[in-house]
């Protein structure tokens, strides 16, 4: 397999090595599933590939206040975009190597790209099922997904009073595994973005939930990808309302599955083809 260099919204020393978030994970897999490369996560400042993730700005809301030092600029290295979006509404796109863009997450982060007419849309997520196809049947009623850093908080509050054949999701854990469980599902609820991106891939019709907890952002990714998906998604709405009128809400939401032609952009534009 062609080694790619690439950079995660998680990345550490350890990365790979132990247990990291869901969204974080994916493009591993995708990039072994759809174009048979093997991911070497780096630094942002040693990548040559950002795809899944609010990571267009990360490098500048790790180091933008410093002052770049000729050392530390390499616009002879070249960072291929595809499919990330931006996690704040004000943060700029800066990094060392000089961007190129292929596809981005949404409207929102295209209408930041100078020239950007002729950028895809997409998030990598939506492949998913190329790579891992749906099974025939739902196993589960309604798949409820926190974000990661409110797993606990969630389970914590509403474990005990969930109905019979409701299952929390833990994002925490192997991709494939993780995103079986939500394909078995009739119905999710999720507070992570990447919980609704991989219900549309599916086909699955899904609410957006308030994160019983704080995360990073003020909803920014989110209306990024709506942007994208076109079809209205209800929320974000308290869990506990959820609960009480899960008839109301459910006959509220709807699926939206990313189109054929939408697919093939996405995996057209892919830079190392």
């Amino acid at each position: 397999m062609r080694p790619v260099r690439i950079f995660s919204a998680a990345i550490g020393k350890k990365f790979g090595q132990t247990v990291e978030n869901f969204g974080d994970n994916l493009m591993g897999d995708l990039l072994r599933g759809l174009f048979s490369m093997e991911p070497v996560y780096v630094k942002p400042s040693k990548a040559e590939l950002i795809g899944v993730g609010s990571i267009l700005d990360a490098y500048y809301r790790r180091h933008g206040k410093r002052k770049f030092t000729l050392p530390r600029k390499r616009p002879w290295r070249k960072l291929h975009v595809w499919g990330s979006g931006f996690l704040d509404p004000a943060t700029p796109a800066l990094w060392p190597q000089r961007l190129e863009y292929h596809a981005v997450r949404g409207e929102l982060t295209k209408a930041r790209i100078a020239d950007g007419n002729d950028i895809v849309l997409g998030d990598p997520a939506i492949l998913l099922p190329l790579i891992w196809p749906k099974k025939d049947a739902a196993t589960v009623k309604v798949a409820i997904i926190p974000h990661f850093v409110t797993y606990r908080n969630f389970v914590e509050q509403y474990g005990s009073v969930l109905p019979p054949h409701w299952k929390v999701i833990n994002l925490l854990g192997e991709p494939q595994a993780i995103t079986a469980e939500i394909s078995s599902a009739e119905f999710v609820v999720s507070s992570s973005l990447h919980g609704l991106i991989v219900a549309d891939a599916y086909n699955i019709p899904s609410v957006w939930m308030e994160p019983t907890g704080k995360i990073k952002g003020d909803g920014y990714k989110f209306a990024d990808y709506f942007s994208f998906r076109g079809t209205p998604i209800l929320g974000a709405l308290n869990f506990a309302e959820i609960l009480e009128n899960f008839d109301s809400v459910a006959s509220r939401c709807q699926a939206s599955l990313p189109s054929a032609l939408q697919l093939e952009l996405l995996m057209k534009a892919f830079p190392f083809l």
